[in-house]
């Protein structure tokens, strides 16, 4: 509790804090703020208001307490403890010996991607009594995350990191009344159920030719994100000191993350090159790389950038020049695609994308159409060459 009293121009003010705490439950508190001024003059007065307003705040909250200990923990008092036993137990991992590495890092990266999921996504449910989140606040979120044009693979690693901290809730027994996550039976698949867009050759020209017309602010990443194919956060990192004019080649070794808002390895712990082209050595002529500091970066340092609202942008863009709309990332899918029909071998596409899977490049694959390129040709009537029909006429010597 805390009173502040002062005086200003012949009057009395104040300002009362009071912290009221659950004796069940030391998560459970709530903080009541009053502030105005006093029109007695007295200074016993003054302390008699000052006193019922106090004790008023009290009661106040104490009746809050209540309500909320009836009800049970928070989801954010609930996502608090679930992140620190989290994180714990992913430290206690880190250092056992028996695990290497590339799994600490993974385990770690992993961890911190469920918590950031919680925080970015159910910030509306943190002073709602976890227990009395249903299943159709769940349905509300997946909805709105559609909206936003979030993928199905991104939904469902929300959903699995929510599904994590209700279970971590009913296994504490943290949740009154609640057995099962309000997750349950959302049948988010991480693959998606229609054909990802693709901008075709001419649809990208268009979208870099009327960038560079309009002087947009991201043209340079735009054109650049479509012949390096870098995800945004290794964009991002992309630094003079990465440029090798000499042998005409690009290195990446790192990567921001918009999430934890820290620099970071790559997303398979591997450096990987991309060899420049002339219309990119013309774009790195243009923003003057060769005279740049080394540890200066690449490309302009946009706000939106750095808070990861790139799709915002894109699709803005996309939509007033009339081709179809994509996110940033769909750019790096133009970019390999594009490159396999015009026929680049798998493996190098793999090496120079920084995949390590061959499940995520069939998916590439797929989308280029180079397997099933021209398996239909062996049906064509037209081109198959008909025997001469010979007419023996009635008659004819």
């Amino acid at each position: 509790m805390a009173i502040k009293q002062w005086e200003e121009n012949g009057k009395t003010f104040y300002q009362i804090d009071v912290c009221v705490y659950s004796h069940a439950d030391s998560l459970i508190r709530k903080q009541k703020r009053e502030s105005g001024s006093i029109d007695e003059i007295e200074p016993e007065a003054v302390a008699r208001k000052l006193k019922r307003i106090e004790d008023q705040l009290k009661e106040e909250g104490q009746r809050e307490v209540f309500v909320r200990e009836a009800a049970g923990i928070s989801w954010g008092d609930l996502a608090e403890r679930w992140e620190k036993d989290l994180l714990r137990e992913v430290k206690e991992a880190m250092s056992a010996d028996q695990s290497n590495s590339l799994v600490k890092r993974r385990g770690k990266r992993t961890a911190d991607g469920y918590i950031q999921s919680v925080r970015d996504f159910t910030e509306q449910w943190k002073e709602m009594p976890a227990s009395q989140i249903t299943p159709a606040d769940v349905e509300d979120l997946f909805k709105r995350m559609a909206r936003m044009g979030y993928s199905n693979c991104r939904q469902y690693n929300v959903k699995v990191a929510i599904s994590q901290c209700f279970r971590y809730g009913i296994m504490k027994r943290l949740l009154k009344g609640v057995t099962v996550s309000p997750t349950y039976g959302f049948g988010i698949s991480r693959k998606e159920s229609k054909r990802p867009e693709i901008l075709n050759g001419p649809q990208i020209e268009t979208l870099l030719l009327e960038a560079k017309l309009r002087n947009h602010p991201w043209r340079t990443i735009w054109e650049g994100a479509y012949h390096l194919g870098f995800r945004s956060g290794e964009g991002q990192e992309l630094r003079a000191k990465d440029v090798d004019f000499s042998e005409r080649m690009v290195c990446f070794e790192r990567q921001y993350n918009t999430s934890t808002k820290q620099v970071e390895d790559l997303k398979d712990d591997e450096w990987r090159q991309v060899p420049i082209n002339d219309d990119l050595f013309e774009l790195f002529t243009e923003l003057g790389v060769q005279k740049m500091a080394p540890e200066d970066h690449v490309f302009p340092r946009i706000t939106a950038w750095k808070h990861g609202e790139t799709a915002r942008h894109l699709r803005t863009f996309c939509e007033e020049i009339g081709i179809p709309s994509i996110c940033f990332h769909t750019l790096r899918a133009c970019w390999v695609t594009h490159l396999l029909r015009n026929g680049l071998d798998r493996v190098t596409a793999m090496a120079m994308g920084g995949w390590s899977d061959l499940e995520t490049m069939e998916r590439y694959i797929r989308l280029a159409g180079i397997e099933v390129k021209g398996a239909t040709d062996s049906l064509s009537i037209r081109k198959k060459e008909r025997p001469a029909r010979v007419l023996k006429l009635v008659g004819a010597r």
